[in-house]
Parts: structure tokens; sequence; C-alpha cells
């Protein structure tokens, strides 16, 4: 079969890998280069309809879904700039093929639910609680407005061997520091339990829900859960690293918000940060959803996390 992934940061690379495994023809469009061994690069825009719809059209095959993947900086006025029209697009083309739209999601657009959230409340749930939650939330309306059949995978935070540090909040404050026997600050309450979600785990869930879009979205739009880790406090994870990698557990704290509150008057990263501390407070655990029960797409096993990460964390002098 042959997909179209759009973007290749640390999800659209795994996608691509993923998928050339398995035996697929892929097609990414992105900026940049380059793109994975054997992929075959469109370098232009996400939101550019007639590259899209080359895309589509392929070299020997039609695609049967479009991934789409890209992403902005971490700053809410530049998901409003960047995001929805280029989505339109996506969409646009996909109803013109009669394909599916395969989109990664975090939990922001549903606010404090997201300390405890199960797929019940993903339908229709949207109360988002930050300036990046009221755009999530806006992303999400749009899909369900449109032709498209479309599939949302909502996602914990993100480790795994494509995690960007730069965007993987764990992989910088907390893997890092805890790999090198060093004290990490962390944001939030560092006792209470919180799920992540690894990149292959995310992956997984978006073919299982491309190959099967027409009954996972038999209405046309559908959110799910990704498979996710079993729930654990940041402090109870820093120690479980050091102990795999065998060296001395640091101490764990908790970075005070007046401190990022002051950093997001020059970052938007720590600005937006802030502004989701909610989220980092509270418990955050996503339960199983149909991927897990009905289709059988089990997350990683801790340990499997732990030796992932010990094996391919950067390590921040």
């Amino acid at each position: 079969m042959h997909y179209v992934i759009t973007g290749a940061g640390q999800i659209g690379s795994q996608l691509a890998r993923d998928l050339l495994d398995a035996g697929h023809s892929v097609t990414v469009i992105r900026r940049g280069t380059p793109v994975e061994e054997g992929a075959l690069l469109l370098q232009g825009d996400a939101g550019d309809r007639a590259l899209l719809q080359r895309a589509v059209a392929g070299q020997e095959e039609a695609a049967s879904a479009i991934f789409h993947c890209i992403h902005t900086t971490y700053d809410s006025v530049a998901w409003r700039r960047e995001l929805p029209h280029r989505e339109q697009a996506v969409m646009d083309v996909a109803a013109d093929a009669g394909i599916p739209v395969i989109f990664p999601e975090s939990v922001y657009a549903f606010g404090t639910r997201a300390q405890n959230l199960s797929e019940p409340l993903t339908t229709g749930s949207v109360a988002p609680a930050s300036p990046l939650g009221e755009v999530r939330a806006e992303l999400l309306a749009a899909r369900r407005q449109h032709r498209a059949r479309t599939i949302s995978v909502v996602a914990a935070d993100l480790v795994g061997p494509t995690a960007d540090p730069r965007t993987s909040v764990f992989t910088l404050l907390l893997f890092g520091p805890a790999l090198s026997s060093r004290m990490a600050w962390v944001l939030g309450d560092p006792d209470v339990e919180r799920s992540v979600t690894t990149i292959l785990d995310l992956t997984a869930a978006m073919v299982a829900a491309a190959d099967d879009a027409n009954v996972l979205a038999a209405e046309g739009d559908a959110v799910l859960t990704a498979p996710s880790t079993r729930p654990l406090s940041q402090r109870t994870m820093a120690a479980d690293i050091a102990e795999t990698v065998g060296v001395r557990p640091r101490p764990v704290r908790k970075t005070p918000w007046w401190v990022v509150r002051l950093a997001g008057f020059f970052s938007a990263t720590m600005r937006e940060l802030h502004g989701n501390r909610y989220l980092w407070d509270a418990p955050a655990v996503i339960h199983p959803g149909i991927l897990e029960s009905r289709y059988g797409h089990t997350p990683a096993s801790w340990d499997n996390v732990l030796h992932g990460v010990a094996g391919v964390a950067t390590v921040a002098d």
C-alpha cells in the first residue's frame, strides 16, 4: 500500500520507518531534507493542494491514507497562524480522493479532563483551559465538521528514539538529568502520577487507525487514545532510570511556577508551559481505548521504555 506523510519530525520520521519496514511505499511532504531512506520526498508546503494531490496520486499506486504530522513552534500564536489552513488543505485533498486523514493529537483541547482522560471524554468534550488548548479545540472541531474521514489519536507526553529534546519535556527535564545522575528540576508536582506515550506506540496506533478507518470513524470522525504507559510519578521515573543505567539517583525538585512565568517573558515555550500548569500540578492519566481493548495494541512495558531511554535520550551538559 502507499501512504502520504506530511512532516518528518519526531512522529513523521518514525511513521515513515514503520511503514517502509512493513513493505509499504511512502511519500513524505516537507520543506526540508532529508527523509527516511526508501521514502520519496516531495519538498514543499503541506498546505499546497497541488503538491498534496501529486503525493496522493502516487507513482505506482494511489495513497490509502494521509498521516498529517506537521507542527510548528510551541506557541499558540504560531499554531493558529500555521496549522488550521494546512489541515484544511490536507482534508480537502483527502476527501476528494476518498481516503482518511490520521492526526496525532495532544491532550490540550480537553483541559482539566486530561487529568483523567478516557475515550468517552474525547468525543465532543473539548474544554480547553489554555491558549494552546483553544487552538487544539478549534482544530478538532474543524476535523469533525469536514467531509473528509478523520481520526485523531491522542497521546500523552512523548518519549522514544525519535523524541526531540527541544519539545519532549520528559527527555529534557527528567530523563537527561536522571541519566547523568544530576538533580532534576521538573514541572509541577513530582509525586502525582502521569502517563507517557512512546512514539512507537503512537505511530503503531495511527497505522492501525488508518487500516480500519471506515469502522473506527464510521460517522466520519473519531478521537481515540493511544496506548500509553501505566501512570507513574516523575520522582519514580527518575529513580527507575537511574537504577536502569546504574547511576546514583539524585533528588527531583519542582521548578517554582514563578520562575517559569518569568522565563515566559523571554520564551514563548516557557509562557505556554506556564499556561498549561494545570496539567503538571495534578495527575495526567490516559486510559486504554478501543485500539488497545479491541485491536490488541498494548503499550510498551515500562522496562522497555527505560531501556529505550537509556539507549537514545540526549543528555544535556
